[in-house]
């Protein structure tokens, strides 16, 4: 309490005529050794702990098994099949969809000939398909549709 009525006093806002009153000296505390806590070690997410997103464009379908173990690494994938032709296309879709299915993860279609593969421990948000209005269709493009 002294203190702060010191402070008051010296900055001009105390009682005039008032003397301040001195304070009475405090025994110096003793000095106790400081013991670390032991405790749970807890990792906080940094950059070496980023998901990695695969984006492929495969050639051809004997590259798919490669692609599905980035799905069991549970990497999430980006595939681009609008170079390639219509049957092998669908093979690769349909391989990697089921691999997806298997892992618990889902299948979205970003464009006509982008698909995104996710497997459990991704959460989707949102609605991509609408998001890209009228897109191309890939196989029309190519003069491969009907």
């Amino acid at each position: 309490m002294a203190f702060w009525q010191g402070l008051i006093n010296w900055l001009g806002y105390g009682h005039e005529g008032e003397e301040p009153e001195m304070e009475k000296p405090v025994p110096e505390a003793e000095t106790v050794p400081v013991t670390p806590a032991k405790g749970k070690l807890v990792g906080l997410p940094t950059a070496r702990n980023a998901m990695r997103l695969v984006i492929a464009r495969p050639q051809s379908f004997e590259q798919t098994a490669g692609l599905a173990e980035n799905l069991k690494n549970y990497r999430p994938l980006i595939v681009n099949v609008e170079g390639i032709p219509v049957e092998e296309a669908r093979r690769i879709i349909d391989f990697l969809s089921g691999a997806a299915y298997a892992l618990g993860g889902r299948v979205r279609k970003v464009t006509s000939g982008i698909f995104l593969f996710t497997t459990s421990n991704v959460d989707l948000s949102g609605d991509l398909e609408e998001q890209i209005p009228g897109g191309l269709n890939w196989l029309e493009a190519a003069g491969r549709g009907k």
